[in-house]
């Protein structure tokens, strides 16, 4: 028996793409970063709220830091990048959230990488 989940508000939601970076040796001994786009999926990245601000550990959090949020079954790491394509923001991953079981939602804490 199927039962009906909780879903983001989809209009909430736009496209963003994991991506993973690696660095390219040039000649010389320089590296360069290389960004090689892994999937994408729908969901939307929003501040930390009052609450947030209370509970997190002291020192895992900065002015740049917010949460991510999607239903999509996506696998994200710790240290990945995620680019918003509607605005063209990049976030690193900094730590994944734990939510019930029941909901399908997944959380991230961000870090918002400065333009």
């Amino acid at each position: 028996m199927l039962y009906a989940t909780p879903k983001l508000p989809r209009a909430m939601l736009h496209i963003l793409t994991v991506t993973n970076r690696t660095f390219k040796r040039l000649p010389g001994g320089q590296s360069m970063p290389v960004d090689e786009p892994v999937t994408t999926f729908w969901g939307v990245v929003l501040p930390l709220t009052n609450m947030d601000w209370k509970q997190l550990p002291e020192g895992s959090y900065t002015q740049n830091t917010q949460k991510l949020y999607t239903d999509d079954p996506v696998e994200i790491k710790t240290g990945q990048l995620i680019r918003d394509t509607y605005d063209g923001q990049q976030y690193t991953v900094t730590q994944k959230l734990s939510h019930n079981s029941i909901h399908p939602m997944l959380r991230f804490l961000v870090e918002g990488v400065v333009k």
